[in-house]
């Protein structure tokens, strides 16, 4: 079972976001999250809410992802609880029935007819990239709920394909974002490459030096390697080998 949390989470980052589709980076967990903005439809006198997110390790625009849908109702009584979920596409139709069901309660809210006390529901579903992309570009999709059907219109549906299309996702980024993500060079691209061809010049001796003194019985061979490469995974065997030889020649 998902934890709640990352539903109410991604509600409260796209409904406060201005874009389509917010890219957030988390340096801690090194992944980024694109979020859509809010989607709201209504039937019958029913208003549910959508948001699309999809995670990414690194600072990448990846591919082939599950989509974390979140459908939310709020209202005094429960709504989606115990109802088949289903999405139907000009392509096919997708069962959402594989899905996290999650409520809380506020006593002291609002509801829409103005009574206090407020139920709100969440059904946390997790669609293939595929299965997300007939929802997303099909002329139409409708999400069933029971015995309701909403409408997703061409309009609100675009998020979702800005979500999957990763140069319509750098179009609306800023432009720091867009050097974090590719699509300009960092102004210190050429030192970055260079520190990159050094280290790896600097492994490959490492890596050369080790293989001629790991069988020597000459100390002075070893205490080289050591001022040489003084943090290399090999100095831990380097200076217990020198210890070694140390502890025979006395």
């Amino acid at each position: 079972m998902r934890f709640p949390i990352l539903v109410l989470s991604t509600l409260a980052l796209a409904s406060c976001s201005a874009k389509p589709v917010e890219t957030v980076y988390y340096e801690k967990k090194d992944r980024t999250s694109f979020t859509t903005m809010l989607f709201k439809v209504e039937k019958r006198g029913k208003e549910i809410k959508l948001v699309a997110m999809k995670e990414c390790p690194g600072k990448v625009i990846c591919t082939d992802k599950d989509i974390k849908l979140t459908i939310t109702h709020t209202g005094r009584f429960s709504f989606l609880k115990g109802k088949d979920l289903d999405l139907e596409t000009d392509q096919g139709e997708i069962n959402l029935n594989e899905r996290d069901y999650s409520t809380s309660y506020e006593m002291f809210e609002k509801s829409r007819i103005g009574t206090s006390g407020v139920l709100t529901e969440h059904f946390l579903v997790w669609v293939s990239e595929s299965d997300f992309r007939k929802a997303a570009h099909s002329q139409n999709s409708t999400l069933l709920v029971g015995d309701y059907s909403f409408v997703l219109s061409s309009e609100g549906r675009v998020p979702w394909q800005i979500l999957l299309d990763r140069e319509r996702i750098l179009e609306i980024m800023d432009e720091e974002q867009r050097r974090e993500y590719g699509l300009y060079p960092h102004d210190n691209k050429d030192k970055k490459e260079q520190d990159v061809r050094n280290k790896r010049m600097v492994s490959e001796a490492e890596e050369s030096t080790w293989k001629l003194v790991q069988d020597s019985k000459n100390t002075e061979d070893l205490r080289y390697f050591l001022e040489q490469f003084p943090n290399s995974p090999y100095a831990v065997p380097a200076k217990l080998k020198l210890k070694q030889l140390e502890q025979e020649n006395e």
